[in-house]
């Protein structure tokens, strides 16, 4: 994984990229199990989602750091 990367002239730490990008995915992802009706199973919906969001973080920096 590179250290950071070049935007328009602008330097960006890659994690920032990764970080964004398990935003997203923490967002589809909690907008599709709420529609499942998963979240009637979950003790604490907030802990849920910051544990997807963690998860999903280390798979893109896993990802990422092989690319």
């Amino acid at each position: 994984m590179n250290a950071e990367l070049n935007i328009f002239g602008v330097f960006v730490p890659s994690i920032l990229v990764c970080a964004i990008i398990a935003y997203v995915a923490t967002s589809l992802t909690a907008r599709g199990l709420r529609y499942l009706g998963v979240y009637r199973f979950v003790w604490h919906p907030s802990l849920f989602n910051l544990c997807i969001y963690v998860c999903l973080l280390g798979a893109s920096v896993i990802f990422f750091s092989k690319v």
